[in-house]
């Protein structure tokens, strides 16, 4: 599994090269940032997965601040937010509506969704407050549910490398 990850991701050493980066200085090259450890890895995943379920545009950018803040694995943090994609990003928001309203105890006002700009816009004065709710209460749980399964995870596979070993 560590290997996997190792082999998909970039390098400190390609990052620390690349110009538009260079603004960032010193600490996006600690050395926590890059480590495939447990800790590191499950912190990545939880940042990911919980930004991947806010309703906004490039996750991408709170995912490293946070992943800097908290001393998660980077690549993997960045590569956590893509559970929403725009495939998959319509259902998450309408489920994490119907979740808002149901937790606000409101009656949905819209029964569908339409995938259209003007749609949204029209919509977002009465859907934002169900929708924000359920996407962090979903994000909270989703989060701490996917670190404490990818903490297990990462136990097995090492008690099973461990027992190989021997």
């Amino acid at each position: 599994m560590k290997n996997f990850f190792k082999k998909y991701t970039p390098n400190k050493e390609v990052i620390k090269d690349n110009k538009y980066l260079s603004f960032l200085g010193n600490s996006l090259f600690h050395e926590d940032l890059w480590k495939f450890n447990r800790i590191s890895f499950c912190r990545a995943i939880a940042i990911g997965v919980f930004l991947g379920w806010m309703p906004m545009l490039f996750q991408m950018i709170p995912a490293a601040y946070f992943a800097v803040v908290f001393r998660a694995n980077l690549p993997i943090s960045l590569a956590g937010v893509w559970i929403s994609n725009p495939i998959t990003m319509p259902p998450m928001m309408y489920f994490a509506y119907l979740f808002g309203n149901e937790l606000l105890g409101l009656n949905p006002v819209y029964d569908n969704f339409a995938m259209d700009t003007d749609w949204i816009m029209s919509a977002l004065g009465n859907i934002w407050e169900p929708l924000l709710f359920g996407c962090v209460i979903i994000g909270i749980f989703s989060s701490i549910l996917s670190y404490i399964i990818m903490h297990i995870l990462w136990k097995i596979y090492a008690y099973r490398r461990l027992k190989k070993m021997r």
